[in-house]
């Protein structure tokens, strides 16, 4: 039957992400005193540098006062600058710093040799499968999300006034 099946997928996939999020925590080197939010954040700033803060919370699917809570921390930690727009002084950018970017590189390189660890079983046209079937679910989590669909938190408890199909990461 389907439905086991599709039960036993979900089950399987749960499981996998709780073990590649175990191994990655045991196999990452220490994050400098940083949380799993902060480090998507930086690797966010280092691939749009000078990004708006609005538009970052937006990408992020986060309230702009968590994001500005979050930027203070990094920028005390001298990991970001935030910098105001010439023209509109309500505009923030967003830089990293030489900080920042080295700290960037080695999360980069770390994770470049945890992941090929992980998927090194696998020849490049399953990865590749995977890949397309993962997305495909996902993009089908994003329609069921949809304020549209009448499903999902989009249907009325949406918690961050916005919703955002950005994909940076």
């Amino acid at each position: 039957m389907a439905d086991i099946r599709s039960n036993e997928l979900y089950n399987a996939l749960k499981r996998l992400n709780r073990q590649m999020y175990r191994y990655a925590h045991q196999a990452m080197p220490p994050k400098a005193g940083l949380h799993r939010g902060q480090i998507h954040l930086l690797f966010l700033i280092s691939r749009n540098d000078g990004v708006i803060q609005r538009d970052l919370a937006e990408i992020m699917d986060i309230r702009p006062s968590s994001l500005t809570e979050m930027l203070v921390k990094l920028e005390q930690e001298a990991f970001v600058v935030r910098k105001q727009d010439e023209k509109d002084q309500r505009i923030m950018h967003i830089h990293l710093t030489e900080k920042g970017k080295a700290a960037v590189d080695g999360f980069t390189e770390a994770n470049a040799k945890l992941t090929s660890a992980i998927f090194n079983c696998l020849p490049k046209a399953e990865i590749e499968k995977m890949l397309a079937l993962v997305q495909k679910i996902s993009d089908n989590l994003e329609k069921l999300d949809d304020p549209a669909s009448g499903t999902g938190h989009a249907s009325g408890r949406q918690p961050h006034g916005h919703h955002c199909h950005h994909r940076w990461d």
